[in-house]
């Protein structure tokens, strides 16, 4: 019987609701290894929406309307048809593919890459402009815009310019203007601004030096809404940062930094408003001056600090240096230090107790003396702290071994309460001495020991002790004293089988980070086996440090689950897969 219009079947796809299918993309997305998950450009991070998405855009109209957000969240675009190399060469999501598929208005992040070397010919800009007013036209829904010059090889380094080129370039300073005008109208509704010198920054220094004042006009330009500032390798002058009228930034990264008074001025003045604060390259002195406050004995608040990161700092702490009387950030959830920590005292580490969510320390042995002797590596001593990361700096190679059993000891007591716990850079040789001794907690959901090697063994037993872990990362290496080449024999295989045989673990996603076997096989081969007796297990990762060593270590995985001792078990059913 033929059914009639309104009672016409669709299939089960199709009527699935909005949010099912949202989650089903957000899992793809999450989940997908092959696409990397963002690309960086100098310390500019572009994320890559996964190429996964693809598909489900077109099974129909519903879900085009869930996965296009996601696929056309993040566009770039160069200014000029010398494309560089990450452009060109990568997963770059293209804003020329957006507007050919009319999806612009999707864009939430924009990245233009600004060629230098040929911005300020009028040519080049009318070329642009035009492709602004009349191709691409208004995009308000960009929040984010990033701006990040590149610098062309032929014609900086070796090229000497006619007088017809020179008197076809334009002034600097009404070039930018025009760009800059065009640029506002392209994304009237922009809140955070990226000045960066990008990647290429480095390699033509000497050659772009003339263009450093182009640069530094990048934040002035947009200062009226400016929420969130980066300055990568930018020298900023004091009229540009007089333009940054304090109360207005929110957000602040410096990269970079090479002791220019303006970038300290810059933070202070928008002490009161900062909500984030991102310090790279910093001096040890620089970090601790930004709390000084206008008299020898008080200390600048940051009131809305919340998130505080720093790394790759620069000297020593040193006691004959001022340092706060007072928590200079009552309301910090965030502290991301990883590298050395500045204050010699522990103020900020104290204050924190009330309000951390995130605690993120590398330290040195003074350090890690100065939190015990003040109780702050007990259980609850951060009341709220929902992320601990404890491990050494690399200047402190000589306490590693000596104190690592007490640091990740440490780091499981301080962290009871904990979701995430990090273990870095800690060098145990017998891990089973350390074993019995962990406090397993039903709070933690994510383990990272990626850096400290374990045996399956050990790491079966430490996964297992945890009833609600989800995540783990690991380190997994050779039993102490087994050198061999060849694979574990079904007697073997039987014996490690029967020894967990009652294995409680609930981890659903496993990263192997690194592997440390005599052969990419025998790695493959025993990673399958410890896959095998953890049921929970649903997927597993190899995230090696090259993608030649993870696609072996993969082929060793194939290899082991064609052995006869895995037919029709359920370890078949895991996806394993290289991370590319």
């Amino acid at each position: 019987m033929m059914l009639s219009p309104p009672f016409t079947l669709l299939p089960p796809a199709q009527v699935l609701p909005y949010h099912i299918v949202a989650s089903i993309a957000q899992y793809i997305e999450l989940g997908a290894a092959e696409t990397p998950s963002a690309i960086k450009s100098g310390s500019i991070r572009i994320p890559i929406p996964s190429k996964e998405l693809a598909p489900l855009a077109a099974v129909c109209q519903s879900w085009r309307s869930v996965v296009d957000p996601l696929i056309y969240r993040v566009a770039a675009h160069c200014t000029s048809s010398g494309k560089p190399y990450i452009y060109t060469n990568t997963h770059l999501p293209k804003l020329s593919v957006a507007v050919e598929r009319q999806k612009q208005h999707l864009v939430r992040q924009l990245y233009l890459f600004i060629d230098f070397s040929k911005l300020f010919t009028a040519e080049s800009l009318l070329s642009f402009m035009d492709f602004v007013e009349t191709t691409c036209g208004e995009m308000p829904s960009v929040f984010k815009l990033a701006l990040i010059p590149t610098y062309s090889e032929s014609n900086y380094l070796w090229h000497t310019p006619s007088d017809e080129e020179v008197a076809a370039l334009m002034d600097i300073s009404t070039a930018m203007e025009k760009f800059f005008k065009c640029v506002r109208h392209l994304t009237p509704n922009a809140r955070i601004v990226t000045a960066s010198h990008g990647s290429s920054y480095r390699s033509y220094r000497r050659a772009v030096k003339d263009h450093d004042h182009a640069i530094a006009l990048l934040p002035a330009m947009f200062a009226e809404r400016t929420t969130q500032l980066v300055v990568d390798h930018v020298n900023l002058s004091r009229p540009q940062l007089d333009k940054l009228v304090p109360g207005m930034l929110r957000s602040i990264s410096i990269t970079g930094y090479k002791g220019p008074q303006c970038h300290i001025e810059l933070i202070q003045r928008h002490a009161p408003w900062l909500e984030r604060l991102e310090l790279v390259g910093f001096t040890v002195h620089a970090i601790v001056k930004l709390t000084w406050g206008h008299t020898p004995t008080s200390t600048r608040l940051y009131p809305r600090l919340k998130k505080l990161n720093i790394a790759s700092v620069v000297g020593m702490r040193t006691n004959k240096m001022r340092q706060p009387t007072v928590d200079p950030f009552p309301a910090l959830e965030v502290l991301d230090c990883q590298t050395c920590f500045p204050f010699t005292t522990p103020v900020v580490l104290e204050g924190g107790q009330s309000h951390l969510r995130v605690l993120k320390l590398r330290m040195d042995t003074t350090l890690f003396g100065i939190m015990e002797s003040n109780g702050l590596l007990r259980s609850s001593s951060y009341k709220k702290l929902e992320i601990i990361s404890l491990g050494w700096a690399e200047r402190s190679a000589f306490g590693r071994q000596e104190h690592s059993e007490r640091m990740l000891l440490k780091s499981f007591e301080v962290g009871a309460q904990t979701q995430v716990l990090y273990a870095n850079r800690l060098t145990i040789p017998d891990f089973d001495v350390v074993l019995p001794k962990i406090q397993f907690t039903n709070t933690l959901r994510v383990l990272d020991f990626q850096e400290t090697a374990l045996t399956i063994a050990q790491a079966v037993e430490l996964l297992s002790g945890f009833p609600k872990l989800r995540e783990a990362s690991l380190f997994l290496r050779e039993a102490p004293g087994d050198r061999s080449k060849r694979m574990p024999t079904p007697e073997e295989v039987a014996q490690f089988n029967k020894r967990f045989i009652d294995c409680q673990s609930s981890v659903m996603f496993l990263d192997i980070c690194k592997t440390q076997f005599t052969n990419s096989r025998r790695s493959g081969e025993y990673i399958v086996m410890m896959t095998d007796v953890m049921p929970s297990i649903t997927r597993v990762r190899i995230k090696c440090s090259t993608r030649t060593r993870s696609s072996r270590v993969r082929n060793g995985i194939k290899f082991a689950l064609q052995r006869s001792i895995y037919k029709n078990k359920r370890v078949q059913d895991v996806q394993f897969a290289a991370d590319e």
